[in-house]
């Protein structure tokens, strides 16, 4: 295959720059200076990683001279992605003794193929690392197996060779389980102190934010931007479709990022919305000033690792970058945020809420930033930013202090007002029960003033009712009533006698069931 002639010029301009490096460096040893360190690296070290360097470019130069990876190559976007899958199809096809065009040709034989590759697999299980921890120079992790041959798969699925993945992922070991922990507040901190600028940005963007390192590269001065209450809001991934979402930072990390401007500015550095947000490290006043590069995902694992000793903290404990993305977790947690927007805040799939849950709506907005808020404490790491808040918080309080007393004046008023009104109720509860006694009392005395008259009535009428001539006289009596109930009048009770008048008035008066009579003239009788 033919390269065209554009390729093989950067391959070997690049090869020259190498060389012509090599070539200046002539002392034993090389001194590079980067902000505000000055970093010595041995001639010998330099020898070694410009030499892997030349080794792994002409690994890739190599492997475009076949046709089968041409195409494979460009469609790869990740540079780390790239190197990746470029390193574990080389180590396979270099195991076997084979090339890539060479494995495109097995395609009739499928089960060549899965030899080829479970035997690999066996290869790997046989060399790896059986225990936990951070493997070393020369080592492979048995959890890094599966790996090792994702390059391999990616390269057989592009030439469209099926293989049965799902058994072979059978003879994948078991991963063993690692003791990698989370950063201590403590240990941040001594992190911080023999950071520079640059180094504090990064620090405290990733356990305040918890973004993945992979994610730093692609943040613009435009994706950050500050709200009313000090925090700001980090657009991670943003020129991803699928990846985008929204970070919260602290107020402590956009002093850090203002402080980090600042010196850039300082050095000649003309900083636009579109400037790196973290940026490549450079000398003073070099011609790589107004040249910035967003830092590699490699270059900051490496600072991180210099941090690491320079800060005396346990390396074989922590993942370099990735622990402060534990601690952004294990803070979230243990500040009681809720899961759902936890999930979120780190960038990961809530499944069909993805879809479903508005992430741009102003309340969805406003609930995530009081679930972040309740973590802000946990994530603050300097005790400096902390006494500020609290200070902050003292002088809204102290502004509140004349409309407190105001309130407490319309509350004691409140209270008089009340306790006057409870007077006026108990004075009506008592005048009323004096007013139902005196009824009462006057009830009892009519009850009793009619029962007396009931009594008198009773001898009146008694001799009558002992008369002989009684039915007749309630005959009449009837007779007349049912003509006019309200008076009647009894003619004769007997023939030598004249008839006595009786005037009677006849109320009707209820009282427990009864008719009464209330009134009789006994004038006549």
């Amino acid at each position: 295959m033919q390269i065209p002639s554009f390729q093989r010029q950067n391959w070997k301009q690049e090869l020259r720059n190498i060389l012509t490096e090599l070539k200046i460096a002539t002392k034993l040893n090389l001194k590079l200076e980067c902000h505000y360190i000055i970093i010595t690296i041995p001639f010998s070290i330099l020898i070694n990683r410009v030499s892997s360097c030349i080794i792994h470019m002409s690994t890739l130069l190599q492997f475009r001279e076949y046709d089968s990876c041409t195409f494979l190559l460009e469609s790869i976007k990740s540079k780390s992605t790239l190197d990746a899958y470029t390193i574990h199809l080389s180590l396979f096809c270099k195991f076997h003794n084979t090339n890539p065009d060479q494995l495109i040709q097995l395609n009739n034989s499928a089960g060549q193929l899965k030899t080829m590759i479970l035997n690999y697999i066996i290869h790997l299980k046989k060399i790896a690392k059986q225990s936990a921890g951070k493997p070393r120079k020369g080592e492979l992790s048995v959890n890094s197996i599966k790996f090792y041959i994702t390059g391999v798969k990616s390269f057989l699925d592009f030439n469209e060779i099926p293989l049965p993945w799902k058994k072979i992922a059978k003879f994948y070991p078991d991963d063993v389980t690692n003791s990698y922990r989370s950063y201590t507040k403590d240990e941040i901190k001594k992190l911080l102190s023999v950071s520079d600028p640059r180094d504090r940005c990064i620090i405290l963007l990733m356990a305040s934010s918890g973004i993945r390192v992979g994610a730093i590269q692609t943040l613009k001065v435009r994706s950050i931007k500050r709200l009313d209450n000090e925090i700001g809001v980090v657009t991670v991934y943003p020129e991803s479709k699928d990846s985008v979402y929204v970070a919260l930072v602290t107020p402590e990390f956009l002093s850090s990022f203002d402080e980090y401007l600042k010196y850039r500015k300082s050095q000649g550095e003309k900083i636009t919305t579109e400037s790196w947000l973290i940026r490549d490290k450079f000398a003073t006043f070099s011609k790589k000033t107004n040249k910035p590069m967003p830092p590699s995902v490699k270059s900051i694992n490496k600072q991180m690792r210099f941090l690491l000793r320079k800060a005396g903290l346990q390396f074989e404990e922590l993942q370099p970058d990735h622990s402060l993305r534990k601690f952004f977790n294990t803070a979230l947690m243990n500040s009681d945020v809720a899961y759902t927007f936890k999930e979120l805040l780190m960038g990961h799939s809530v499944k069909l809420d993805n879809v479903y849950y508005d992430k741009e709506n102003e309340k969805s907005q406003q609930k995530i930033l009081l679930e972040y808020m309740k973590a802000i404490d946990a994530l603050t790491i300097n005790d400096e930013y902390r006494l500020r808040k609290q200070i902050v918080e003292f002088e809204e309080k102290l502004k509140d202090v004349p409309r407190v007393e105001q309130l407490e004046s319309n509350l004691a008023n409140k209270i008089l007002e009340q306790e006057a009104i409870k007077k006026q109720l108990e004075k009506l509860r008592t005048d009323k029960e004096n007013e139902t006694r005196t009824i009462q009392q006057k009830y009892e005395q009519d009850m009793k003033a009619m029962r007396e008259e009931l009594a008198e009535m009773q001898q009146a009428v008694y001799p009558l009712l002992q008369s002989s001539q009684w039915a007749q006289i309630r005959a009449q009596v009837d007779k007349q009533v049912q003509q006019d109930p309200n008076q009647f009048v009894m003619e004769k009770l007997s023939a030598d006698k004249p008839i006595p008048v009786v005037k009677t008035k006849v109320e009707k008066m209820v009282q427990g069931g009864y008719r009464l009579v209330k009134h009789v003239d006994n004038n006549n009788l």
